[in-house]
């Protein structure tokens, strides 16, 4: 049985990004993963990590079983992180995820240190577990509120 996320201490997460301050829409596509270590409501990064698949990807898969293997190097080079952390993710990569026990998190927050800091202080809602009916409802009650969350951006 996979550990819930909070009971495992200390961990290293990995954020796709192209820019270092973005979150990249497509995970398995970004040029580069943001790899942070969080504890205790605290957090440092550790690395910007090149996604190095991503630059010889044809725009169509050249034989059955190409696309497994870009989802394998990706989960491959994240094998060390506990947590993904991305805006979007197929079922496909998702799977192969965690085959990896990588956990993923969906998020619609769109710049790193701020996922990354609302990740530490686990204020970061796993947006892919929101019923729809619930989203709607919230953006209804708190859509016209004024309310600052205290972060720049």
């Amino acid at each position: 049985m996979r550990r819930s996320i909070l009971e495992a201490g200390i961990l290293k997460i990995a954020i796709p990004t192209d820019d270092g301050v973005h979150v990249s829409p497509r995970l398995w596509r970004a040029s580069h993963f943001m790899i942070a270590t969080v504890e205790s409501g605290s957090f440092s990064i550790l690395e910007l990590r090149e996604n190095k698949s991503v630059r010889r990807v044809p725009a169509r898969p050249v034989r059955p079983g190409f696309r497994d293997d870009r989802y394998t190097a990706v989960a491959n080079l994240l094998s060390d992180c506990r947590v993904v952390i991305a805006s979007s993710i197929g079922s496909a990569m998702r799977n192969t995820l965690f085959r990896w026990n990588i956990d993923v998190i969906i998020t619609s927050e769109y710049l790193v240190d701020r996922v990354i800091a609302l990740f530490a202080l686990a204020l970061l809602i796993d947006e892919s577990k929101i019923d729809p009916e619930d989203e709607e409802l919230a953006e209804v009650v708190y859509g016209h509120l004024d309310f600052d969350d205290g972060f720049d951006g």
